[in-house]
């Protein structure tokens, strides 16, 4: 089976997977109630939404800038915001989970080069970003359980890890550029190892990128709060603190098309359990989701002006 029929039929099964979960899901609730939730939404309210969204888009950005940095000193926030947005676009459009990875590192490696580094920081931005999120989740779920105690220690432990990363990556590089023979012998990982510690070892692009990341995704969760309420759902908005970052997991899964379907039916194991209602759990996340390609939508502007950038110099 030659590549291209091996990608098309993944594709196919991705869609047959998510049909298949939305209908076990739609079984499951009262499409009715679903229905005249989504309808009657407070527009002023999931218009906040949307904005809070932006907001976290453009931290995620910036994140990606930071680690960007560490090999591309020339490279200006503008650049990366327009490949990152124009990637968000294809998330959302593209039937895979990781189409906007694709196509964001594309956009960056075609304009400057270093095609290794710059898919190894992708991929860095990505895992940093789901580890932002599952220590929300983390956090919140302990202060959730009344462990204020475990809250706070977690926090100071995740605080202490980053100077000791910072000192463990600055050993490591230097270990790494004595002669062959001396230090850690070089093999085909080398550059994506390299570029990691590169970025770790200098904590005016590491530490940043954390904080970026961090708010890109208390952002992106913090707007679902204004989803329940636009939707006037019966559900406490303290919850989004922990089910949003548990959605955010298992939409990572490259099963579903963008995780629909996977994460309604994750919704849907979790009402009971906390006591929620089903079909107000599903609605979340189905106007989470419509939120988010909303504000992904954006995308398409940088992504058009770029083309037509690109057409004006061919044809110049």
């Amino acid at each position: 089976m030659n590549p291209h029929t091996r990608r098309h039929l993944k594709t196919a099964i991705k869609v047959v997977v998510t049909l298949i979960l939305l209908t076990v899901t739609f079984r499951l609730i009262r499409p009715g109630v679903l229905l005249e939730h989504m309808g009657g939404a407070h527009a002023g309210l999931f218009f906040v939404a949307l904005l809070v969204l932006i907001l976290g888009g453009f931290a995620g950005a910036a994140s990606w800038f930071c680690i960007l940095r560490s090999r591309l000193s020339a490279i200006t926030y503008r650049q990366v915001g327009a490949c990152h947005w124009s990637g968000m676009f294809f998330n959302s459009f593209l039937p895979s989970n990781v189409g906007g990875d694709v196509v964001k590192g594309y956009a960056m490696a075609r304009d400057q080069g270093q095609t290794g580094f710059v898919v190894t920081s992708v991929l860095l931005d990505r895992a940093l970003n789901l580890t932002m999120l599952l220590g929300i989740g983390v956090f919140a779920l302990l202060l959730r359980t009344a462990h204020a105690a475990w809250a706070v220690a977690f926090l100071l432990a995740v605080l202490a890890l980053i100077p000791t990363a910072v000192a463990a990556a600055r050993r490591l590089r230097q270990r790494r550029s004595r002669p062959e023979g001396e230090g850690i012998r070089r093999g085909r990982r080398a550059a994506l190892v390299d570029a990691i510690l590169d970025w770790v070892a200098a904590p005016r692009l590491f530490i940043p990128a954390l904080a970026a990341a961090l708010t890109s995704q208390f952002f992106k969760t913090w707007s679902q709060v204004f989803v329940i309420r636009a939707l006037g759902l019966a559900l406490p908005t303290f919850c989004v603190w922990t089910v949003i970052p548990l959605f955010g997991m298992v939409s990572a899964l490259p099963i579903s098309i963008g995780g629909l379907g996977v994460r309604e039916l994750v919704a849907q194991r979790l009402a009971g359990p906390l006591q929620f209602d089903t079909t107000h759990l599903v609605a979340l996340s189905l106007g989470g989701h419509l939120a988010v390609v909303l504000v992904n939508l954006l995308g398409v502007v940088p992504f058009v002006l770029g083309r037509r950038r690109r057409g004006w110099k061919a044809s110049g």
